[in-house]
């Protein structure tokens, strides 16, 4: 186990600067080590359709990971009844001829893997790459956006930081910022900082945005293969999910009663969805996830939202 904790170390470049920090890593590596054994063994003989692996987080326990990367402001059951369909000029047409596959990345959309770090900002990251799949949508481009000036500007509007916002939020400061500056010219430090928002740099304005019906997978697939990619709300807590590396999630211990995390949906196949995520390219498959489709594991149509420029 020692060679292992050194190599997990020499890899993704961790450093403790203190003896009771390696400790406790150290003592969660093995832990997690452990969980990933097992886990893999029951996948090879059929009982979970994806595997874990160490990555970037192997060494947090799940109370550190969840404080640490997971930081949407909740949703729950109750308040998700009372939220479930908003539309400001973008509505959704129904549509019954969807292709049965689709993937944005196919289409050109394939953005390099991103990284929040220990900033609670999935919600920056999921509607700025929706925005982002926008601008690629209507002119083939790969612009990229500022994150940051969604961290630190939405403020605003009730989010709270790297301490965490949520998706309407969001969408409502676009709706009334006077635009987004690209990632280059407002880059990402992983911190809250002053607004900094120059609308003479802006390169693209938020005409109107919706967060889809409940709960509802077929506006979802609708949403995904007709207006763009899609900011999804997701439950990220389960230790299966920290450690996620490959293949179909179907972990039914995921609950749909929350989400706590934010992903960009950019694609599906009849049997699961594909997600983006912000932990880097060491978690997943390159930063990406595939989950199961038709029960809404996870919660993934809980709260899904996209903005159109």
């Amino acid at each position: 186990m020692f060679g292992l904790v050194q190599w997990f170390q020499s890899r993704l470049n961790k450093i403790y600067h203190q003896n009771w920090a390696e400790g406790r890593s150290r003592k969660a590596f093995e832990d997690n080590i452990e969980i990933i054994k097992r886990h893999n063994a029951l996948a090879k003989n059929g009982t979970y359709s994806f595997e874990l692996r160490p990555n970037i987080m192997a060494d947090f326990t799940n109370t550190q990971y969840l404080r640490r990367f997971v930081r949407l402001t909740p949703s729950n059951r109750r308040k998700l009844e009372d939220e479930r369909f908003e539309v400001v000029g973008a509505s959704l047409t129904s549509n019954s001829n969807l292709p049965a596959s689709f993937d944005w990345r196919e289409k050109g959309f394939l953005t390099p893997p991103n990284n929040q770090k220990s900033c609670g900002s999935c919600y920056a990251y999921s509607i700025a790459h929706s925005v982002t799949g926008q601008v690629f949508k209507r002119t083939g481009l790969l612009i990229p956006l500022s994150e940051q000036q969604l961290v630190d500007c939405s403020v605003a509007m009730g989010n709270h930081g790297c301490f965490g916002g949520s998706l309407r939020n969001t969408l409502r400061y676009l709706e009334h910022s006077g635009g987004l500056m690209r990632e280059q010219d407002y880059p990402y430090t992983a911190s809250q900082n002053r607004c900094k928002f120059n609308p003479e740099l802006a390169v693209v304005n938020i005409t109107s945005w919706a967060i889809l019906p409940s709960r509802d997978e077929n506006a979802l697939q609708n949403a995904v293969a007709t207006i763009g990619p899609v900011a999804v709300s997701i439950n990220a807590s389960p230790k299966t999910f920290q450690l996620y590396s490959r293949g179909v999630y179907d972990d039914k211990d995921c609950s749909s009663d929350q989400v706590n995390h934010a992903m960009l949906l950019v694609g599906y196949t009849p049997d699961h969805w594909i997600l983006k995520n912000w932990w880097g390219s060491n978690w997943g498959t390159e930063g990406y996830m595939n989950i199961k489709r038709g029960i809404n594991l996870c919660g993934i149509a809980n709260f899904a939202a996209y903005a159109v420029v």
